[in-house]
C-alpha cells in the first residue's frame, strides 16, 4: 500500500523538482497595458513593490502601494520608438543613453483599466522618478548588421528609481519586465536606419534567473585604459544603464569620457578664438620636430646632389685630359712612326743609289809567267 501511494505521489514530487531547480518562464500578462492608439502608443503601469509612494510635500515616502507609469509611443516619422517621448530604438547616440524619468500614481490595477481618459494633468503633477534600468534588444539593433525580416524585441527591466537625492535599486522579484515586439515595414534594413516601425505587440513577464536584477556592482568596472567600457562589443555598447554611470559626455571612467569632458572644460574656460589659438599653437609645436626633421633631411639630400653632381664633373674632367692626352700621344707616336719609316727608306733608297752609282773593282793585273802561258 506504501508503496502504490509512493508511485502516486511521485509525478507531483518530479514537477516540484523541475520547478525548483529548473524553473521555467511564466505566461505573460497583458494587464496594466493601456492602448492609446492601435499599434503606435499606448502606457504602461509597472508595479514597484520596493518603491515607497513619494510625498513631494513632505519629501518623504510611505508605504503604499504604487506603480510607475510608462508612455511608449511610435515617433511621427516612424524611425523611432519613444519611451516618454525619448528616443529608444534605435538610440540616436549610442555613447550617451537617455535618461528616462517616470511619473508615480497610486492607482490601482482597476482604476487605471477602467478609466476612459488618461488622467494627463494627474500624472504631469505626479512626482517623477529618474530611472535606471536594463536594455536589452534581439535581434542586435547593431545598424551595421543587415535584417530581411526586421521584428525587433525590447526587453525593459527598471533596475532602480531615484528622486531628489533619494534612491531606492529595484530588485524585488514580484516586480515585472516589459517586453515589446516592432515590425518593420522598411526591410530589409540599411545603414543609416530608415525604419518605418509599428507596435506588434507587448506583455509584461515575471523576471527569472536570466532577467533578474542586476546590481551596481555587478556591472562591469570602468578605467581610463578603455575607451568605452563597453558591455557588448559592438553598438549599442550599453546595456545596464545606472544614472551615476552616464552624463552628458557617455561613460564616466572612460578614456573617452575624460577627453570630452576636458575639450569641454577648455573651451568653456578660454572660449572660440583662444581655443583656436591654442589648437594651432600646440599643432606648431608638435609639428615642429618633423619639419625639422624634415627640412635637415632636404638638405643632407641637397648636398648629397650637389656633391655627385660635382664628383660626375669632376670625373668627366678627367675623362676628358685623359683622352686628350691619349689622343696627342698617339698621334705623336703616328707621326714618329712614320717620320721614322720614311727616314728609313729614305735612307734606304739612298744607300741602293749610292751602291749602284758605285764603279766596280777592276780585275787583277796578271803575271808574266800567267801571260806566256796563255799565249803558248
Amino acid at each position: 500500500m506504501f508503496v502504490i501511494r509512493l508511485l502516486l505521489f511521485l509525478p507531483i514530487l518530479t514537477v516540484a523538482a523541475r520547478r525548483k531547480y529548473h524553473p521555467t518562464r511564466t505566461q505573460p500578462t497583458f494587464h496594466g497595458i493601456k492602448w492609446l492608439e492601435e499599434g503606435r502608443s499606448l502606457l504602461v503601469r509597472l508595479e514597484t513593490p520596493d518603491l515607497l509612494l513619494w510625498n513631494a510635500t513632505e519629501k518623504l515616502g510611505y508605504a503604499v502601494p504604487n506603480a510607475l507609469i510608462l508612455n511608449f509611443t511610435i515617433s511621427t516619422d516612424r524611425r523611432h520608438l519613444l519611451l516618454q517621448d525619448e528616443p529608444f530604438l534605435p538610440l540616436p547616440h549610442v555613447h550617451r543613453p537617455p535618461r528616462i524619468f517616470a511619473p508615480q500614481t497610486s492607482q490601482t490595477l482597476r482604476e487605471f483599466e477602467d478609466q476612459k481618459d488618461v488622467p494627463k494633468i494627474e500624472y504631469n503633477t505626479s512626482p517623477w522618478f529618474a530611472l535606471d534600468y536594463d536594455r536589452l534588444v534581439h535581434p542586435r539593433d547593431d545598424p551595421s548588421i543587415r535584417y530581411y525580416n526586421h521584428h525587433p524585441q525590447l526587453t525593459l527591466n527598471l533596475l532602480g528609481a531615484g528622486i531628489e537625492g533619494f534612491n531606492t535599486l529595484l530588485t524585488s522579484s514580484s516586480q515585472r519586465l516589459i517586453k515589446i515586439t516592432l515590425k518593420d515595414y522598411h526591410s530589409p534594413t540599411s545603414n543609416p536606419p530608415n525604419h518605418k516601425f509599428m507596435i506588434e505587440s507587448i506583455s509584461l513577464w515575471d523576471r527569472d534567473h536570466n532577467t533578474e536584477h542586476t546590481p551596481p556592482s555587478a556591472v562591469r568596472g570602468c578605467t581610463r585604459w578603455s575607451w568605452r567600457c563597453e558591455d557588448f562589443g559592438d553598438e549599442p555598447w550599453y546595456r545596464y544603464i545606472y544614472r551615476h554611470n552616464f552624463d552628458q559626455y557617455g561613460r564616466v571612467g572612460s578614456m573617452r569620457h575624460e577627453i570630452l569632458q576636458r575639450c569641454d572644460n577648455t573651451y568653456n574656460r578660454l572660449g572660440w578664438w583662444r581655443l583656436v589659438l591654442l589648437c594651432v599653437f600646440i599643432s606648431i609645436m608638435a609639428l615642429s620636430p618633423f619639419l625639422y626633421a624634415l627640412y635637415k633631411k632636404a638638405i643632407a639630400i641637397r648636398a648629397r646632389r650637389l656633391a655627385l653632381k660635382e664628383e660626375e664633373a669632376s670625373w668627366l674632367g678627367c675623362g676628358t685630359e685623359t683622352a686628350g692626352l691619349l689622343n696627342d700621344d698617339g698621334d705623336n707616336a703616328r707621326d714618329e712612326f712614320y717620320e721614322n719609316d720614311e727616314r728609313e727608306e729614305n735612307n734606304g733608297k739612298a744607300m741602293r743609289e749610292g751602291e749602284a752609282s758605285r764603279e766596280k773593282p777592276l780585275p787583277p793585273v796578271p803575271s808574266a809567267g800567267e801571260d806566256l802561258s796563255e799565249r803558248s
